[in-house]
């Protein structure tokens, strides 16, 4: 039986990043079978199925390498490209993109059908059961909360299908009965349900979904949909009533947080585990500019983002230096003879990275952290006016770095945005950040419009149109199921 079901798991990491429609057929990589789970130990094996898709998701070329580049931190220099331009048509979709996180919600789904359908032996079964729905609940939801955000209205999937045709016909559902009926309903459900960070249930499984993780995300989800009450509850309940427990803090040494020694730290709140002797390894230094192979001789580099000039700018203008030698380096571009940015968090050290170059490296990529949540907490409190409260919460993390103390009179969104820009870039915060604040048109049109003096080019004469921000649905989608129809715009 649990060769059976290691088989089913090995199937679900393997194929992960596979890009078949999910209406087009039951993947091989999809849990439809409830005959294989005689046991929670085989319930658990459906629940790590479920984990598996975000390891290609968050690793190189993934939804960070995306992210990266369409935010104003990331760019591709000495190169056309129609993300990074805001020029995209509908052939620009990142179908890998949708049908990975639909994978996720179709492997979701059948997992609490599975465990919703299995009777628990005792209590400790009934918990145990619990928690993994939970879990599966949390992974639904942040599958959904990023659909929603790089696509806007999606078809809304959430139980088991007997077969692939009873997907068709959903049509999409609007961004807000998505948040209302789903990832909000999901992440209440995994914040009541799921194990607290240091809980002896997750010994071994520290990557797991936590209450932590579940109220992060929610107060994340209703910043937003711009309910401000909603995140400073949420956001409240895991930083001062310590509801999720109490081992969230900074750790003193910023330059030792993504550390492979140092995973699961107690900055950590929800993390991407890569493990190279369990043959996971991470490549996301991969994504580095040909600045990787020109200097550190790293041969499989793809030139998926570089640093923004302005971003190098701004650090030096604020005097960050913590955080400025742990977030960028800068290179020569053998080519051009010219600087480009080099991004460093979540990668080995730029020396002696040849090391790493064909065979990955162990670092994790970090989803949310503490400092996070801090500063999301802040940015609530801000915007219902509390300021004097918010601004503590900011001078605890500029603090870990040496920044000197702020005052209330300083906050404003373009402030806290500063602060999320100088401590999370390159954690896939930024665009999301600038989009949800209703400052993307303006920030991103600035540094298109503008030339730098590392690329002496101006990529746009006119501000980048709104309906840009989101990716195209998949024409791939729409010609098989005619109920999806296209974003406006393309």
């Amino acid at each position: 039986m649990k060769k059976i079901v290691s088989i089913i798991l090995f199937s679900v990491i393997i194929l992960s990043g596979c890009s078949d429609s999910f209406l087009n057929r039951w993947p091989e990589d999809t849990l439809t079978s409830g005959s294989y789970y005689k046991s929670v130990e085989d319930i658990k094996a459906g629940v790590m199925g479920v984990y598996a898709p975000y390891q290609g998701l968050y690793n190189h070329g993934g939804v960070t390498a995306y992210i990266e580049l369409v935010s104003d931190d990331g760019s591709l220099p000495f190169d056309v490209n129609f993300y990074n331009s805001f020029y995209k048509t509908n052939e620009f979709s990142l179908p890998d993109l949708w049908n990975g996180y639909y994978k996720i919600v179709v492997n979701a789904n059948d997992v609490m059908a599975i465990i919703d359908a299995y009777t628990p032996k005792d209590d400790t079964e009934a918990t145990l059961l619990k928690a993994y729905k939970g879990e599966v609940s949390f992974l639904r939801a942040f599958a959904y909360f990023n659909l929603v955000r790089l696509y806007g209205d999606v078809p809304m999937v959430i139980k088991h299908f007997e077969s692939p045709s009873e997907a068709y016909g959903i049509g999409r559902m609007p961004v807000n009965e998505i948040y209302s009926k789903v990832i909000i309903p999901d992440l209440e459900f995994a914040f009541e349900n799921c194990f607290k960070k240091g809980d002896t249930q997750l010994k071994g499984r520290e990557a797991a979904v936590t209450k932590g993780a579940a109220l992060t995300i929610l107060g994340e989800v209703y910043l937003t949909m711009k309910n401000y009450e909603g995140a400073e509850t949420a956001l409240k309940k895991l930083i001062v009533d310590k509801a999720a427990g109490d081992k969230y803090a900074l750790i003193s040494d910023y330059s030792r947080i993504w550390l492979p020694e140092n995973k699961f730290n107690s900055e950590s709140i929800f993390e991407i585990n890569y493990n190279r002797a369990a043959g996971f390894p991470s490549y996301h230094y991969r994504n580095m500019s040909s600045v990787g192979r020109n200097l550190y001789k790293v041969t499989t580099t793809s030139s998926k983002f570089v640093g923004h000039k302005n971003l190098m700018d701004e650090f030096v203008a604020y005097e960050e230096w913590t955080r400025y030698k742990v977030t960028v380096d800068s290179g020569w571009h053998a080519t051009n003879n010219l600087i480009t940015p080099i991004p460093l968090k979540m990668m080995p050290p730029l020396k002696g990275i040849t090391a790493y170059d064909k065979i990955g490296c162990d670092y994790n990529f970090m989803i949310t952290r503490y400092a996070d949540a801090l500063l999301m907490y802040a940015e609530a409190l801000m915007m219902l006016n509390r300021k004097e409260e918010a601004v503590a919460y900011v001078n605890q993390v500029r603090a870990r770095v040496a920044m000197p103390a702020i005052t209330a009179a300083d906050l404003n969104i373009d402030r806290m945005l500063h602060e999320r820009r100088m401590e999370l870039t390159f954690e896939g915060h930024r665009y999301f950040d600038i989009i949800r604040t209703s400052k993307a048109v303006e920030y991103i049109s600035r540094e298109l419009m503008s030339s730098n003096d590392y690329e002496d080019r101006i990529l746009r004469t006119s501000p980048i149109p709104e309906y840009q921000l989101l990716l195209p649905i998949p024409v791939g989608e729409i010609q098989k199921d005619q109920t999806l129809t296209q974003n406006p715009g393309y």
